[in-house]
């Protein structure tokens, strides 16, 4: 079930976006989080949007969006509790005013700018640059964690109406800001806000032969059409990689075979496309059909593309007039408290529709709401977490450039399962790890110190196991007997010196040799490890291959058994290179 989010956690993250950003005030740093939350995936933009000034005139942030040619301008009022404080209906019209600003006069405008501040003076003009010039939407967002009445949205509509150019207002109160930060934490986030899907009449299937379907028991419509191939490549141009947050993976890349065969086909036969792509199915909370310009158009809000990021990817780089592509809408109602069943919902969607490239186990987690914390979390820390299977480059893209350290999923995985399972299991492979029966043991945890210490002691083991082949199967043992020595220690207050020392290791004499005792000590490990296979392997023909043996079940806990006994010459040595590891990491300056 996904979990039920409070202001609490709302509180939180702004507590963390202040950590990040200490000169920003309370409000300021709402305003940044729902930008992130809905407007823009790019951390740097959206601080760079903040205004945050004495005169900013009722402007917390400006947000140019080039690529949907619209300006956005926000302004967010946090009330410690969730949707008791009444907004003042003055604040909200004088709010919504500015949208009829960028087409005063020269006069009007200068009297306006006369009372900004000078950061947000510039930013204003150049919203009016793109308004009148450029043709650009301009949207207002009152964003409160308090409440505002219908009469008072409704008068803000009307306001807002009297501009000259496309311009909207979006007032969210309390209980919506909630939703928005709901989508925000499984991921969902920044939402695309809507985009104009033209139905297609050229081709053999045209607009006339739109098929919908309206499910009356589920509130479920559905529309299928075709879309001309170039506009389904402007859709990706427009919204960006915020479109594909639902998918379970990012971009496969152009020398993925399938894409390479889209684009093969899009250059050499593009009237066949549409008979040999499987389609895009797009989900999204509301759907109209009109009428624009002529055009047969649908309109949809909040979409996402669930199946054909492939697709829409490789047509954004290959179009041609002669191609189309069938195109599936589904519009899904959301309401308070069915989160769970839309969730299942469009999981259920994605598994059947995602096959032409294979679907693996870990691919159908990459959008849990566990997974997306880690991803979070772990950037706060410096750390880039890969949770769906994509290209390098995209991956770094989505990170940011100041990251240091990468973890997949399936090393995470792989780190826990190996400190907590019998070594059998991970002998299976990185995918058993994401089965039912192992999943939600492994991701069961949201602190991020048991994550990251049993990751780094599974690296450092990882690494000294590649110094010698015949350590390779082995490794699972030695993680799982230095993880039982060192829990107790790797689970309080010295995980944080652990970490550093890890994290240092290249830059740091001192924590380069306090990370050295625990690898002596791996060593030590290995070298029991290979003498209790030389031991208990059997002889002659009956003598098993390293694989075979370090792979059969329950083998552990006889090498627990040989680990005691007087056989084993390395337990003593192990044990004190232990005890200096620990008392190097009690001895260890960290930095705050």
């Amino acid at each position: 079930m996904r979990e039920k989010f409070t202001i609490a956690n709302l509180k939180d993250e702004i507590r963390q976006y202040r950590k990040t950003y200490p000169a920003l005030k309370e409000d300021s740093a709402f305003v940044l989080w729902f930008i992130r939350a809905y407007l823009e995936d790019r951390e740097e933009a959206s601080k760079a949007a903040i205004t945050g000034e004495s005169g900013d005139k009722n402007v917390d942030a400006i947000l140019i969006d080039e690529r949907a040619k619209q300006a956005h301008i926000v302004q967010g009022k946090f009330r410690e509790t969730l949707g008791e404080h009444s907004e003042n209906r003055n604040d909200v019209l004088e709010f919504a005013a500015l949208a009829t600003y960028p087409w005063q006069s020269k006069a009007f405008l200068e009297e306006f700018y006369s009372h900004l501040a000078a950061s947000v003076r510039e930013k204003f003009k150049d919203v009016v640059h793109h308004v009148r010039l450029n043709g650009y939407e301009i949207r207002l967002y009152y964003v409160t964690t308090g409440k505002c009445s219908k009469h008072i949205l409704n008068a803000a509509k009307q306001a807002v109406g009297e501009a000259k150019g496309p311009a909207r207002i979006y007032v969210f109160d309390g209980p919506q800001v909630m939703t928005i930060y709901g989508k925000y934490a499984v991921g969902e986030a920044p939402a695309v806000p809507e985009l104009t899907l033209c139905i297609s009449s050229e081709g053999a299937v045209r607009s006339e032969g739109v098929i919908q379907r309206f499910d009356s028991q589920k509130e479920i419509e559905s529309w299928v059409f075709s879309m001309a191939s170039a506009d389904i490549g402007e859709m990706y141009a427009k919204a960006g990689l915020r479109l594909f947050a639902r998918n379970i993976r990012g971009y496969l890349g152009k020398t993925n075979e399938i894409n390479e065969a889209m684009a093969k086909t899009i250059k050499n036969e593009p009237e066949n496309f549409w008979y040999y792509n499987n389609g895009v199915t797009i989900v999204c909370d509301t759907a109209k059909r009109e009428i624009q310009g002529g055009q047969d158009v649908l309109l949809v809000e909040r979409p996402q593309i669930i199946n054909g990021q492939q697709t829409t990817r490789t047509l954004r780089d290959n179009s041609s007039s002669r191609a189309s592509v069938l195109v599936k809408v589904i519009r899904i109602p959301r309401r308070d408290g069915d989160e769970d069943q839309y969730d299942d919902l469009v999981s259920s969607i994605v598994r059947a529709t995602n096959w032409q490239n294979y679907i693996t186990p870990s691919d159908l987690v990459s959008n849990d709401a566990i997974q997306v914390y880690l991803e979070r979390e772990l950037r706060k820390r410096g750390y880039r977490y890969v949770r769906k299977r994509q290209t390098r480059s995209e991956a770094k893209a989505l990170g940011g450039g100041a990251l240091y350290f990468e973890i997949k999923k399936e090393q995470l995985a792989q780190a826990v399962a190996g400190c907590e399972f019998d070594p059998s299991v991970l002998l299976k492979g990185k995918e058993a790890l994401f089965d039912e029966r192992y999943y939600r043991s492994i991701f069961h945890s949201r602190s991020i110190r048991f994550y990251l210490s049993r990751y780094w002691l599974m690296k450092r083991v990882v690494v000294i196991s590649k110094k010698n082949r015949q350590r390779a199967y082995a490794k699972w043992f030695v993680v799982k007997l230095l993880w039982d020595k060192l829990s107790s220690d790797l689970s309080n207050s010295t995980a944080r010196r652990f970490r550093y020392a890890c994290e240092m290791y290249y830059q740091s004499r001192e924590a380069y040799d306090t990370v050295r005792k625990l690898e002596r000590a791996i060593e030590k490990s290995f070298t029991a490890a290979l003498a209790f296979y030389s031991l208990e392997r059997g002889k002659g023909r009956e003598a098993m291959d390293r694989q075979s043996f370090f792979k059969q079940s329950n083998l552990f806990g006889r090498f627990l058994k040989y680990w005691h006994s007087g056989k084993n010459k390395r337990r003593e040595a192990v044990n004190e290179q232990i005890r200096k590891f620990l008392r190097a990491l009690d001895d260890l300056d960290i930095e705050d």
